[in-house]
């Protein structure tokens, strides 16, 4: 996505988002005459490049379409529209599979798309032209593609194959080594992939890791607390999942609000007010039993609600807010390869983590002579209670960047 995003900068976002959602239509459609599992991985693929294309540019699009006054507010419409997508998506995709067949998932978003395809073209403002001549910085594509994948794919195998093995250590040194060696390419560069430039300003730094770290602590939720309501306290998939969308509505609600206050008062206080609230939901999270009151869990989700809408635009705000008009789409991609390389590597760390604790207390249980259903349903409260507090420990650290990034050069962080 990083590179996606320069190029954005290069030939112009509107062309680049357009083009993905053109990529992103096809890819449906194929997906859906797909006969054999490796031509649906194929041209998965092929949908995967289109959605990385339109993600890597949307942030960059719609700070352009706000006045700089109202960026906040920009930012917190669009946490509506991805937490819409993350509702309605799962729902609509269970209907279609009740009713129809797994083809359904893809032929009947091809038309939606292929309007959005059509209100892109129509709507969209024309790109400026890029001035002067500008290369893509090739070696720093391969370096920096080369290592995040090998870092990424290297933490997903430590849980199947344990830390120690002779493929995820080499993995995650070669991902570590090319990352090095891409930071100390794009220092040299003449048009870098990602200017690190912008990072000697305080605000995009600790934001940009403020952002990296909130996601990285997402997965304890996002992976574990279905088996916590599934296997734990015995609900159905209907009620875990009715449930687990109240996180995203209190996020519809509170995102815009934040946002709108964010452009009023500015954005440190209240990306500082949303990792509070998320890192104390972890925590009251770290409580649950096997008899915690649906009342209780339903508060804790809202809390988490209030904090993911509270943090996330505020936050976005500061990082294209400290960017350069030349470089948004570079920003708007950085902001996606966080959130992504983020969860990715939380969800492995997460997983391994609740496996090899919830490992330690069904052996414990089983010592103490505990059926095989007691060992199943007790050791899941414990190992989420253990993922649940790196979690917020990672939390605090997000609101110390967040409190402390209001001053950048001896100027307190005004307004945007």
């Amino acid at each position: 996505m990083l590179v996606i995003g320069k190029i954005s900068d290069l030939v112009g976002r509107k062309r680049i988002y357009s083009l993905g959602v053109g990529i992103f239509t096809v890819g449906l459609v194929a997906c859906s005459l797909s006969q054999t599992i490796n031509q649906l991985i194929s041209f998965r693929t092929v949908q995967a490049l289109g959605a990385a294309m339109c993600v890597s540019c949307g942030t960059a699009i719609v700070t352009e379409a706000f006045p700089v006054r109202e960026l906040g507010r920009s930012m917190g419409f669009l946490g509506v529209a991805v937490s819409l997508g993350f509702i309605i998506g799962p729902v609509v995709g269970g209907f279609l599979l009740h009713w129809l067949d797994w083809r359904s998932i893809f032929y009947v978003r091809a038309p939606l798309s292929f309007m959005v395809l059509v209100l892109a073209l129509i709507l969209l403002r024309k790109d400026e032209k890029p001035a002067g001549t500008v290369k893509l910085d090739l070696l720093g594509t391969f370096t920096s593609s080369l290592g995040i994948f090998s870092l990424v794919f290297g933490m997903s195998q430590i849980r199947k194959l344990g830390p120690r093995s002779f493929i995820t250590l080499p993995l995650i040194a070669l991902g570590i080594l090319f990352l090095g060696v891409f930071v100390l390419i794009e220092r040299r560069a003449r048009d870098p992939i990602v200017d690190l430039s912008l990072f000697k300003n305080r605000l995009f730094s600790r934001a940009s890791l403020g952002l990296f770290l909130m996601f990285a602590s997402a997965p304890s939720y996002i992976l574990i607390i279905p088996f916590y309501l599934l296997h734990g306290l015995g609900w159905s998939t209907s009620q875990a999942g009715l449930l687990l969308a109240v996180h995203s509505m209190t996020t519809i609600v509170f995102g815009p609000i934040s946002g709108w206050l964010s452009d009023r008062f500015g954005p440190s206080w209240f990306a500082t007010i949303g990792a509070s609230a998320t890192t104390a939901a972890y925590l009251f999270m770290s409580t649950f039993s096997l008899h915690a009151p649906v009342s209780g869990i339903l508060l804790v989700l809202i809390l988490l609600g209030v904090g993911t809408g509270m943090f996330q635009p505020p936050n976005n705000s500061t990082i294209m807010g400290a960017t350069p008009r030349d470089r948004f789409g570079t920003a708007s991609a950085l902001i996606a390869t966080l959130r992504q390389v983020g969860i990715s590597l939380g969800m492995t760390f997460a997983g391994t983590l609740f496996a090899a604790r919830r490992a330690i207390y069904q052996a414990e249980l089983t010592e103490k002579g505990a059926g095989l259903e007691a060992i199943t349903s007790l050791s899941i409260p414990p190992a989420f209670h253990d993922v649940l507090l790196v979690s917020a420990f990672v939390g605090i650290a997000v609101v110390i960047l967040s409190l402390f990034r209001g001053k950048e050069n001896g100027v307190t962080d005004p307004p945007i």
